[in-house]
């Protein structure tokens, strides 16, 4: 127990964390021009089926190169895979990509592909080059609009058969703050990093009949993802000498290319800095890697410290971990954002931490770690039920203070929690709740609140054998609330009638 002059002093520093928790996805500080790289290096662009068209600011110029060869195919493809090679300009902050995409046929009859092309919620950032079929025939008659790049089928799609399309795309990336019509997206640059992040045309969800592409909010988020196999190369010019790529795998490449391959996963985003100071440790086959700047080292270390603590709590409390790495990425900017094999860690609580564990570095650290489990194993429409990941992720904030740091449980319930006083129904969608405030106290807090009550009312041992069932069995798949509560009740016959009218509409 602190002493009370202490905790008065301690009191305000959270007040003030806490105000700029609030307003992280609020209008943010300009961000200033990059700074002018030391170095210069010449790059090879990829090719694909054609040039992309000649644009003196957007594309680098890169002498042409032979596009990546992918790995041995697999047998079939079981879900949408993914052959990228990308070339950045960092001094420019552009990129040059060529990617190709295989896509299994869905399950049911579409007469359209559809793809999600986030970057093109921002205006003047993708311009599209070319887009054809996988034998070269150029795609008739697609449109491109907001972030849908619908592409009309040639044929009927026949069960079991794998549609290929090929593309060329250039991106000029924008400042990564941009204001409240945006929302929490690290997409873009500041002047210490570049974030690749829902960065290259992907294949959403097909579910009952429709392709799943929700409309960008500017709070919460709104992609749905199902699970994809990538081939990534990247190519950096115009960058520092100690420039540093962090991704969602780890770097299989040699010299001047960095390749990576991941396979069952939501996401592949990358984040590339000249300052970043790494971290590394081995927790069984799992390699954690942590990415900071060298002003924060204190924060950095507790914060890399903190996802090796939850990662090997969650591995073993939820379930094994499916790969090969996890980063950690000290974020340019004031928000928190989760990604398969990656996240990012709001700079604004680098600075307030204390040494102790009752700090929202620490809460945040352990809350996105989560993520993994429940976004990344556990998928769910994100826009539309939102409490699925959002909920399950604080009260693991939870479940890692009661286990771990049992002395800082009573400031997590006090300060990251109560109070905020939370209130609201916690199954609205990202279109509910009328901005980020009532969103977060909703989905979040008192979404933790209600799994806190269902444990209560169901016991803890019976709980957690819920929560295992209900990961083994929705893992790499998008769940739904039916999902959960199906799962539950072969679990316990608990009557929890006034936990449903409590919490739910």
């Amino acid at each position: 127990m602190k002493m009370k002059g202490k905790m008065c002093f301690r009191f305000g520093i959270l007040v003030f964390v806490g105000l700029l928790w609030l307003t992280s996805c609020a209008a943010p500080t300009p961000t200033p021009p990059p700074v002018t790289p030391t170095s210069t290096a010449t790059l090879q662009h990829p090719t694909a089926t054609a040039p992309l068209p000649a644009s003196p600011t957007a594309t680098p110029n890169i002498p042409p190169k032979a596009s990546p060869t992918p790995e041995p195919p697999l047998p079939t493809v079981i879900r949408p895979r993914y052959t990228i090679s990308a070339a950045l300009d960092y001094g420019r902050k552009t990129l040059a990509i060529s990617e190709q995409v295989e896509i299994p046929h869905p399950g049911d009859s579409p007469d359209n592909i559809v793809l999600v092309v986030q970057p093109n919620w921002y205006p003047g950032v993708f311009d599209l080059g070319t887009l054809a079929w996988g034998d070269g025939v150029p795609v008739e008659a697609y449109s491109l609009e907001g972030i849908r790049l619908t592409i009309p089928l040639d044929s009927p799609w026949q069960a079991g058969e794998t549609r290929t399309i090929s593309m060329t795309y250039s991106l000029s990336l924008p400042p990564v703050e941009r204001g409240d019509e945006f929302g929490p997206n690290p997409f873009g640059y500041t002047n210490r990093q570049v974030n690749l992040t829902d960065w290259h045309p992907f294949v959403p969800p097909f579910i009952n009949g429709e392709w799943v592409a929700h409309t960008p909010w500017f709070y919460g988020e709104h992609l749905v993802y199902p699970l994809a196999d990538y081939t990534v190369e990247i190519q950096l010019a115009n960058a520092p000498d100690s420039t540093v790529i962090a991704a969602s795998g780890l770097d299989r490449g040699e010299g001047d290319i960095h390749r990576y391959q991941m396979e069952a996963t939501r996401t592949f985003v990358w984040s590339v800095s000249p300052e970043y100071r790494v971290y590394r440790q081995q927790v069984g086959d799992v390699t954690i890697l942590g990415y900071g700047f060298p002003f924060d080292a204190i924060g950095g270390e507790a914060a890399f410290q903190t996802t090796v603590e939850a990662f090997e709590f969650y591995n073993q409390q939820f379930g094994p971990y499916p790969h090969e790495s996890l980063s950690m990425v000290q974020a340019d900017f004031n928000h928190g954002m989760e990604y398969n094999g990656l996240y990012f860690l709001s700079r604004a609580f680098y600075n307030t931490y204390d040494g102790s564990a009752a700090t929202y570095l620490v809460a945040i650290a352990a809350h996105e770690t989560s993520h993994q489990w429940w976004f990344g194993m556990v998928g769910n429409d994100q826009a539309l039920e939102p409490w699925l990941d959002e909920a399950f992720a604080t009260f693991s904030e939870r479940l890692f203070y009661e286990n771990l740091h049992p002395e800082a449980l009573d400031w997590w319930l006090a300060y990251r929690v109560n109070y905020y006083e939370p209130q609201g129904l916690i199954d609205g969608n990202i279109y509910d709740y009328g901005g980020y405030r009532p969103y977060r106290d909703a989905v979040y807090l008192n979404g933790m609140n209600f799994l806190t009550a269902l444990r209560a009312a169901i016991g803890e041992d019976v709980f957690t054998a819920f929560l295992q069932d209900y990961l083994t069995r929705e893992s790499g798949k998008i769940a739904t609330a039916d999902d959960f509560f199906a799962i539950l009740s072969e679990h316990s016959d608990a009557d929890i009638g006034n936990l449903l009218v409590q919490y739910f509409r």
